[in-house]
This record gives C-alpha cells, sequence and structure tokens, in this order.
C-alpha cells in the first residue's frame, strides 16, 4: 500500500491510523491506494491496541458569531462537562488546504459532534480507520442511518406553525423558506403546508429568501402585499422572519392585524422585536447536549446503522399573530 501510494510505510502507517502531522493530500493518497487495494480495517485491530483516551469531544461548526452556535456551544461544554470530557471548538474553514478532518486526525478525540454541515465521503475517508465516533447535529441532508444524528422536530414545528397561523383568521398565506433548500427546511415547509390544508384547505406561497442575511426582496414584498388582505407568514428561521418586519414596514402594514408572523429557532432577539415574534422554538442546548451524550456512548460500542433523535420543539406564542377568536358557548 506504501508503494501504490508513493509514500514510506511508516507514513503509510500513520496515514492509516490517523496519527502524525501529515498534509492532508497524502492523507488522500494513501486512502486512495487502501480503497484501490480493497484494504479495510474492519472490525480488527491491528497492532497494539490504543488504550490512550484524550476525554476531548471536538464540536466542529461553521462559525461561532450568532446566537444558534452560542447556544449550541453552551449545551455541548455543559454535557461534557458532565462527563468529564474537555471540548475542543473546531471551525471548519474555507481554504481546501486546511480541511477540519486533518486537525481532527491529529488530535484524536474521544468523539466528534459536527453541527449544520455534513462531511463530504472525502472527509469521511480521511477519518476512516481513526475509530472516532461521529454524531451529526442538524445536518443539512439526511444521513440515512450511516451517522448518528440529533435534531429536532421540524415538520410538527411547521405544522404548529401552520395551524396557529390558520386559527387567527388570515385570509392568506405565504411561506418564507431559504436556498439552497436543507432537510430542515423542506421539512418546516411539508409541516407548514399540511396544517394549511387540514384547517383551511387553502393554498400556500412560497417565497424564496437566504438563511443568512436575509434580504427583503421584490418577491417577498409582492407576495406580502398581494391583494391587501390579511396574510399569515412562517418564516423558517427568525432571520427570514425579521425580513418579513421590514416588508411589513415599507408597505406600511401591521403586525398582528394585516399581517401574521411565526419564525423559527426563537433567537433572544425574537423576544425583542417589535411586535415580539412568535417563534418555534429548538431546544438548542438540550440537542447538542445530546449529541455529546452519544458520542460519549459510541466509545464503548459501535453500530451499524443509527436512528435519528428528534428532541421536541415548542411553539412561543408572542405579539406578531393574532389570538385565535373565541368559540361560542352553547
Amino acid at each position: 500500500m506504501a508503494e501504490a501510494a508513493g509514500v514510506s510505510v511508516a507514513t503509510a502507517s500513520r496515514a492509516l491510523a490517523g496519527r502524525g502531522d501529515l498534509s492532508r493530500r497524502t492523507r488522500e493518497k494513501v486512502a486512495d491506494a487502501a480503497q484501490k487495494l480493497g484494504y479495510d480495517r474492519g472490525n480488527v485491530m491491528r497492532g497494539r491496541p490504543t488504550t490512550l483516551d484524550p476525554r476531548l469531544i471536538e464540536f466542529v461548526l461553521g462559525s461561532f458569531d450568532d446566537a444558534w452556535t452560542d447556544a449550541m456551544t453552551t449545551g455541548a461544554r455543559e454535557a461534557a462537562f458532565r462527563l468529564g470530557f474537555d471540548l475542543v471548538l473546531t471551525l471548519e474553514r474555507s481554504e481546501p488546504t486546511d480541511d477540519w478532518p486533518t486537525r481532527v486526525a491529529t488530535r484524536r478525540p474521544s468523539g466528534v459532534v459536527i453541527g449544520i454541515i455534513r462531511p463530504t465521503a472525502r472527509q469521511l475517508d480521511e477519518l476512516r480507520g481513526l475509530r472516532i465516533p461521529i454524531v451529526l447535529l442538524e445536518p443539512r441532508s439526511d444521513p440515512e442511518g450511516a451517522l448518528a444524528s440529533v435534531g429536532t422536530t421540524d415538520w410538527q414545528g411547521g405544522y404548529d406553525a401552520g395551524a396557529h397561523l390558520a386559527s387567527g383568521g388570515y385570509s392568506r398565506f405565504v411561506i418564507v423558506t431559504g436556498e439552497p433548500r436543507y432537510r430542515f427546511g423542506r421539512a418546516r415547509e411539508e409541516g407548514f403546508r399540511q396544517a394549511i390544508a387540514d384547517t383551511v384547505g387553502l393554498d400556500v406561497v412560497r417565497v424564496n429568501s437566504e438563511w443568512t442575511d436575509a434580504p427583503l426582496t421584490e418577491q417577498m414584498l409582492r407576495a406580502i402585499a398581494g391583494d391587501r388582505s390579511s396574510v399569515g407568514v412562517f418564516a423558517c428561521n427568525d432571520e427570514m422572519a425579521l425580513a418579513v418586519y421590514r416588508a411589513a414596514a415599507q408597505l406600511g402594514r401591521s403586525i398582528p392585524d394585516d399581517i401574521g408572523v411565526v419564525g423559527f429557532n426563537d433567537e433572544p432577539r425574537a423576544a425583542r422585536a417589535t411586535p415580539p415574534l412568535t417563534s418555534v422554538r429548538q431546544p438548542l442546548r438540550a440537542m447538542a447536549a445530546r449529541a455529546v451524550e452519544i458520542a460519549a456512548e459510541l466509545r464503548r460500542h459501535e453500530d451499524a446503522s443509527f436512528e435519528r433523535i428528534e428532541l421536541p420543539c415548542e411553539l412561543i406564542v408572542r405579539g406578531s399573530t393574532r389570538a385565535a377568536p373565541p368559540t361560542s358557548a352553547r
């Protein structure tokens, strides 16, 4: 294998074991050679067993500068410390020569929790053979049982948002969803559409936006303005919901009488909005804590396939939506 990869035997051994400060290119060459030669570490331990456990949980995220990641980091840190681990924060950088799996391989942590992002096949190949448990936290695509994953009840959250807006007596309904259409966005939209179909049987207009720094677009203005009738809007995160607030102000329409708005995530600024934003609260700290717990559990046993674990979300009703009209007493 070393000959096929064009490296020394010692380098091939270190690459397969995840040891040593090797470049990503070297690790890729060894992984490619191993695949072509049909090499599979399988469940057989080669060489002396590793008894050293650094008691580290690696938490990989694309950024650490918003309310979502703040809550996730807090939950992961609390769980790691409670279980006797230290938490290492790892940033997914954009430079192709500085890939996070290489840094993980150097540290050989007890487990890896990956937030939002889903590792590519190449990244997983780079970690292959390291015997490091990997847990996905609210991944953008469905791992289909190949990796452990933790999330929230996105479909139910969308359904609850739709049922709540329908109870407010709005005449039209709009969903604002982000591009790309990630797994959680699709689930929230499907739940919302189902609730509207079950309650009032009206069509739902989709407005495409962006997950971060959601712009106020002409498409959003047209959809919300409509025929000037009242409209219930479900935005698939709070960022997009606050863009709807800006649209309402530009159109001279009031929230919640003319426009009802429900967001998703329940960031701290949702409660500070004017009026305070109704939002679906994700149990972010609990989700991150559960992911760390699973990573620790997988140190003791390895499963062939995994069920996705979902923690329930909760609709937090505030002033951006109408209250349901009282039912008539009989």
